[in-house]
């Protein structure tokens, strides 16, 4: 199971302040720019090239680890795509065993509320092939989803504060 997506619901009952989906995008778009704050498991962070919806961005899972580099494409108010591989291959290259896709995408549901999901193919960058194998879909989920929640709370956080 090295790929997989987990979802969230955005404003579950009785959580305040309620995020529109311009709040989401706008926290997306700097959990893009400022990793950190969203994961905590990265260490280092530098943007390479940003034009805006597109980027480039180079990342380090802890102190003495590869860098990554991850390049970034943006479509408002929906989708982040990340396609992550090591810093020392040369960028764009698709023969890299180590890519992964990730994205984080805003959805609807059928009553207009609002989802946030998190799909990594074919691999979890957190995970090991082996450690994910020997876990139950709920385990993944529970990892997978604990990123994704930690998301929206960090975005509501800034919407608090008046960041977003």
């Amino acid at each position: 199971m090295p790929s997989f997506a987990s979802t969230r619901l955005i404003n579950p009952p009785g959580v305040e302040p309620i995020l529109t989906v311009e709040q989401v995008w706008k926290g997306l778009q700097r959990k893009a720019r400022e990793p950190q704050r969203f994961v905590p498991a990265i260490s280092e962070c530098r943007i390479d090239d940003d034009q805006g919806n597109q980027m480039t961005r180079i990342v380090r899972f802890g102190e003495g680890t590869p860098e990554m580099r991850e390049e970034i494409s943006a479509f408002e108010d929906c989708i982040v795509y990340f396609e992550a591989s090591s810093a020392s291959e040369p960028a764009s290259t698709s023969s890299d065993p180590d890519r992964t896709r990730i994205t984080n995408t805003i959805s609807h549901g059928p009553a207009d509320e609002l989802f946030l999901t998190f799909t990594f193919a074919p691999r979890m960058p957190h995970l090991s092939d082996e450690q994910a194998a020997s876990m139950s879909q709920q385990q993944v989920n529970a990892v997978v989803g604990r990123g994704v929640q930690q998301t929206v709370d960090v975005i509501r956080e800034m919407v608090r504060a008046g960041e977003l």
